[in-house]
């Protein structure tokens, strides 16, 4: 029983682990810059490494129905700080991609609402300035 025990003990390490290094990266992305992404791929490697080494162990492995949940709810945690990581990456894709276009030599211009969505065109015939809001 006592090996039983510290083979789930390895277990939910594992996934702490990597729930934890991917708070370390979300955290990192609340502001996100080429550094916090470089520094932030280290979190992420560890939390993947943590993750392939779980797997073929939880595959294998009979657990009771307790264990089973406590399981469960470590994985729950796991997923849902994924989810928000995923959607800072998504968010931080869509702000810089956006930036890029306004610093881009295009003459597209650029002119978006309040909501940052793209608004109507502004005609601009003159070398004036136009600013909305």
């Amino acid at each position: 029983m006592g090996k039983l025990l510290s083979i789930m003990n390895v277990e939910f390490e594992k996934i702490k682990t990597a729930r934890v290094r991917l708070q370390k990266f979300r955290l990192k992305l609340l502001r996100p810059s080429v550094g916090a992404l470089e520094s932030g791929s280290v979190d992420l490697m560890v939390a993947v490494e943590c993750l392939s080494q779980l797997e073929p162990v939880l595959a294998t492995r009979p657990r009771s129905a307790s264990v089973d949940r406590a399981l469960h709810q470590e994985v729950a945690g796991l997923w849902r700080e994924l989810q928000q990581v995923n959607a800072l990456f998504q968010g931080a894709g869509k702000f810089y991609e956006g930036w890029g276009r306004l610093l881009s030599s295009d003459d597209g211009d650029a002119n978006y609402n309040y909501r940052g969505k793209p608004g109507v065109p502004v005609a601009n015939k003159s070398n004036k300035v136009v600013i909305h809001g």
